[in-house]
This record gives C-alpha cells, sequence and structure tokens, in this order.
C-alpha cells in the first residue's frame, strides 16, 4: 500500500472508533436513565445534603412523599456557556436510595444570572424563598425538569 492509502485506512479507523465511542455513551445514558425509571417507585429513602452536612433524610413512607413521581422526565444537556449561569458548587444534593444503596442522585444549582435564563431553561427552574434553583444531574451533565416533591423538600428542609 502507498503512503496516501495508509492516511485514508487510519482515517477511517479513526471515524470508526470515534463513531462507536458515541453509541456506547449514548447507549449506557440510556439504560441509566431506563434503569432509574424502572425502580424509582421502589426509592425507599432520601437524604438532603448541604455540602457534607446532612439536612434531613427520610426512610419509607416520608421517602415516598418526597420522591419523584416521574424522575428525568424531561431532561436536558447543558452547555458550558449554560452551566455559566449557575453558580458553580451546588447549594444541596439529593440522594434517592433503595436499601441502601444509591439509585440516583442530584445537585441543586443556584442560579446567578437569571436574566440569562432560556425559555426552556425558566420552565425548568424553580423557586424557594426569593431564590432559584435547578435540579442537576451532575453524573450525566443534565438538568431536569422541576418538581413539587423537591422544591417541598428544600421549602422545609433546606437551610
Amino acid at each position: 500500500m502507498n503512503k496516501r492509502r495508509w492516511k485514508l485506512v487510519i482515517f477511517a479507523a479513526i471515524i470508526l472508533i470515534g463513531s462507536f465511542t458515541l453509541q456506547f455513551r449514548e447507549k449506557n445514558e440510556e439504560e441509566a436513565i431506563s434503569h432509574i425509571l424502572d425502580q424509582a417507585t421502589e426509592i425507599d429513602a432520601i437524604e438532603l445534603l448541604k455540602g457534607e452536612q446532612s439536612l434531613y433524610r427520610t426512610t419509607d413512607q416520608d421517602a415516598t412523599a418526597y420522591s419523584e413521581k416521574n424522575p428525568l422526565s424531561h431532561v436536558k444537556k447543558l452547555s458550558q456557556k449554560e452551566r455559566a449561569i449557575f453558580e458553580e458548587k451546588p447549594v444541596y444534593h439529593i440522594v434517592y436510595e433503595i436499601k441502601g444503596e444509591p439509585l440516583y442522585e442530584v445537585d441543586i444549582l443556584k442560579v446567578a444570572i437569571s436574566s440569562e435564563l432560556s425559555e426552556e431553561l425558566q420552565q425548568m427552574v424553580f423557586n424557594v424563598g426569593d431564590q432559584q434553583y435547578l435540579i442537576y444531574w451532575t453524573k450525566e451533565k443534565k438538568a431536569l425538569e422541576q418538581s413539587a416533591n423537591t422544591q417541598r423538600l428544600l421549602e422545609q428542609f433546606g437551610k
């Protein structure tokens, strides 16, 4: 093979590897969402943290009252520019558990620049007192639709 053919073969191999990697990531993300949706009704504990300090931990019946009815119902990937609209460090962290094992975890981000919120993000933001917050699934770098249950949890136990 001449030099030009080798370059074409290497270029094609890089493209194939890149496309397989992207498909693998998408498949893993879809599987994670599916797993959470399948298991959501079994959540038996929720813990609300501020930094390292646990503000509230609930189990059994109370966990059902604060758990999301339809977690991940509206998910939006945040770009770096959109992520910059929120404070860098999360204000709160919520862990949803089943039998002592975390099913999924979210951060609650405080809006830093409300004037730059897009229409879609404005629909995902919720208020607690005079502050605006967003539920952020850090593992997947995605914003989640606001929830009355999360808002109620923060209003009652967020300090």
